[in-house]
């Protein structure tokens, strides 16, 4: 399953707010933290078609071919806003604090995740290095 053209629409104006989804944790009032990751990411994807979303929205590219992804992780290193990469088992359920899932990341940054199983939030904070 390959799920990008391997570009990053929408983050590529410097200064422009993008919102990337990833995953699908709700939809029209129903939850669904126990569908397994191929299911949300399927019904993501449906979001992104049926409302034709463009930037500021961005649908994060998915693959499951490890060569697309290793260069993925390579060329990626200096994109804004990219971190790295996160590995979902394709039957994974959403389980909160004990995803099971893997954090591949580029360079140092710390997450604060804040909110509520029924409306998370993510923010994300980056770490000067020694080259500023």
């Amino acid at each position: 399953m390959d799920h990008s053209s391997g570009g990053l629409p929408g983050l590529a104006s410097a200064g422009q707010l993008s919102t990337v989804g990833a995953d699908l944790l709700q939809l029209d009032g129903q939850e669904l933290l126990a569908r397994r990751y191929v299911e949300r990411r399927a019904q993501l994807e449906g979001l992104f078609a049926e409302r034709a979303l463009t930037a500021p929205w961005t649908l994060c590219p998915m693959t499951t071919d490890l060569a697309k992804a290793r260069g993925w992780l390579e060329s990626w290193t200096g994109v804004s806003g990219v971190k790295g990469l996160v590995i979902k088992p394709l039957t994974s359920r959403y389980l909160g604090r004990c995803r099971g899932w893997t954090k591949i990341r580029r360079r140092g940054t710390t997450e604060s995740i804040t909110g509520t199983l029924t409306r998370p939030l993510l923010l994300g904070l980056g770490r000067h290095d020694a080259a500023g």
